[in-house]
């Protein structure tokens, strides 16, 4: 299903893009209807439309406004190709994983922009285990987080006019951070946390962002994975520090059920990496150069979930018999 499958994930983009397009146009056009009326023997025309349940009229006069119908005629043209658009990705979305699809669109676009980041979230999962051939759990989930470092010493990149093409539209926080939505899915920007913690979001100028200021980052920023696409390439969190991660974030969780979803990836993760010799060691090291409080909260975790054994340098590697 090779083929087939990547012509469907092509068709997919590009039908993402005909809507954004539609959309656009359509929002220039004016809506409605051309009524006509006739006073003491005279023909008036009136454009109506409707604003929520109200409907509004506006003279036009005697003369037939032939630009604004039109535009009217060219706007419901495109309603009509908007709803053939939809139901094409609707009937793809059946066949492929479009969470997958419309993360790698956002990555190629980000990175192609020479954007400097590290892909977070959900969404590094499917990447670890195609990249790796590692047995993970992939929970696939609408939100695509972009890490970006602090300071930021990327290149400027106009993100809002680069995401545009896709169906993203700009939104804001309560606390100013910046996000992207195309109405099904949204592009976060996250960032590290400083010190005691930051009370907002965090400029990022030479992006035009705000990004969000979370605790741990900086350990998925350590010795990232560099991943080559075809005519792209992008970082992602190397396994033994998503682990620590996955971990340490669990354990400030207050919703249970993302709480569980971290445990459950870091268990997969700490699965794989005692597979590996080589992992398993770096994984010790890791750990020891960790805080005291990261590795007391660390070790709670890998009791927890038990591989304490982990711990244990030549310890035996685990397998899928658990």
């Amino acid at each position: 299903m090779g083929i087939i499958e990547d012509t469907l994930k092509e068709d997919y983009i590009h039908f993402l893009k005909e809507l954004a397009r539609m959309e656009e146009d359509i929002e220039k056009l004016p809506k409605g209807t051309i009524t006509v009326k006739k006073i003491a023997g005279a023909v008036y025309y009136y454009h109506q439309w409707r604003e929520g349940e109200r409907v509004v009229s506006r003279s036009l006069g005697p003369s037939f406004p032939a630009q604004l119908s039109r535009e009217i005629e060219r706007r419901k043209m495109l309603e009509a190709q908007q709803k053939e658009v939809r139901e094409n990705l609707a009937t793809i979305s059946r066949a492929i994983h479009i969470e997958t699809v419309t993360a790698e669109a956002v990555i190629e676009i980000l990175s192609r922009a020479g954007v400097r980041f590290v892909l977070a979230g959900s969404q590094i999962m499917p990447v670890l285990k195609e990249e790796l051939e590692f047995d993970l759990p992939v929970i696939r989930t609408q939100d695509i987080d972009i890490l970006i470092e602090r300071p930021y010493r990327g290149k400027e990149a106009d993100i809002e006019k680069s995401l545009a093409p896709l169906g993203f539209r700009i939104g804001f926080h309560p606390d100013g951070a910046t996000y992207f939505t195309n109405g099904l899915f949204r592009v976060e920007f996250i960032t590290p946390e400083r010190g005691k913690g930051d009370e907002s979001s965090v400029p990022v100028k030479p992006l035009g962002i705000r990004a969000e200021p979370l605790r741990y980052l900086q350990i998925l920023e350590e010795n990232p994975l560099n991943v080559k696409r075809k005519k792209y390439s992008f970082l992602v969190p190397n396994p033994v520090s998503l682990a620590v991660h996955k971990m340490l974030v669990a354990e400030r969780r207050k919703d249970f059920a993302k709480k569980k979803k971290d445990l459950l990836q870091a268990k997969a993760l700490l699965r794989e990496i005692g597979k590996n010799r080589e992992l398993a060691e770096e994984f010790r090291r890791y750990f020891a150069s960790l805080p005291a409080g990261w590795r007391k909260k660390t070790k709670s975790a890998l009791d927890e979930l038990g591989y304490s054994d982990l711990m244990k340098p030549g310890a035996k590697t685990y397998t899928d018999e658990e």
